[in-house]
């Protein structure tokens, strides 16, 4: 019988191999969390957007007599909080893959996935434009924008998770189809709280998610070191 420390056929011994799985399994980890360390921030940005911007649109008529907020300060105010998420969305972004080279596979695929959003959204806006046109009134405009950009959102999500085989995104995608197939039965202006609380809320609540694995995976004994960068 083999002692269990003679070396195998190759010549390697046991604990070498060992040694070099804990190695790649920890920095797999490391990699990880260094392309998850903005996820957080990025969640709670459109967390906060979702939540409070479509909040306000809500408040136009939704709270009369006690409340309401004029139609001007809420587009503007919405728009500026999405402009807002877009910004943080694209600098953690560049942070997070700053030093790291695609393959040329992975980064083919993420130019086409990336350039479909602005596509989708500026289609999305077309096909509004023409149903407004065609004389659908503004009570159905303002169901039909919301509700078509959560369902794109949604659509995007869960190609992501399918691309990148991550189950959260995945599952956070149909969340948001299923948020939109249901909001516009509750009709003007309440659509809009079940969009501020159902989909705003599971962007701040994935964040709250995101924040806490990085956290747990920052106390494991074998990070010698953190990355933050």
């Amino acid at each position: 019988m083999r002692s269990p420390e003679a070396p195998d056929e190759d010549g390697e011994q046991p604990a070498d191999v060992a040694a070099m799985l804990d190695l790649i399994r920890s920095e797999q980890e490391r990699m990880s969390r260094r392309l998850a360390a903005g996820v957080p921030a990025i969640l709670l940005a459109w967390g906060i957007a979702w939540f409070v911007g479509f909040m306000l649109l809500w408040l136009i008529d939704g709270a009369r007599p006690a409340i309401a907020v004029p139609v001007a300060v809420a587009a503007v105010a919405f728009a500026l909080l999405m402009a807002g998420a877009l910004v943080v969305s694209a600098v953690m972004g560049a942070r997070m893959s700053r030093g790291i080279r695609p393959a040329p596979g992975a980064a083919w695929t993420g130019t086409v996935y990336g350039l479909t959003w602005p596509l989708g959204f500026l289609s999305l806006t077309a096909l509004g434009q023409a149903l407004i046109v065609n004389g659908m009134p503004p009570e159905l405009a303002s169901i039909y924008y919301p509700t078509a950009s959560t369902i794109f959102v949604g659509i995007m999500y869960v190609l992501a998770g399918g691309i990148w085989r991550n189950w959260p995104t995945i599952a956070m995608g149909g969340w948001f189809i299923g948020v939109a197939a249901v909001a516009p039965f509750f009709g003007y202006p309440t659509h809009y709280l079940v969009f501020a609380l159902a989909a705003g809320g599971v962007f701040l609540l994935g964040a709250l998610v995101a924040w806490l694995w990085l956290r747990g995976s920052r106390r494991r004994p074998d990070d010698a070191e953190d990355v933050d960068e």
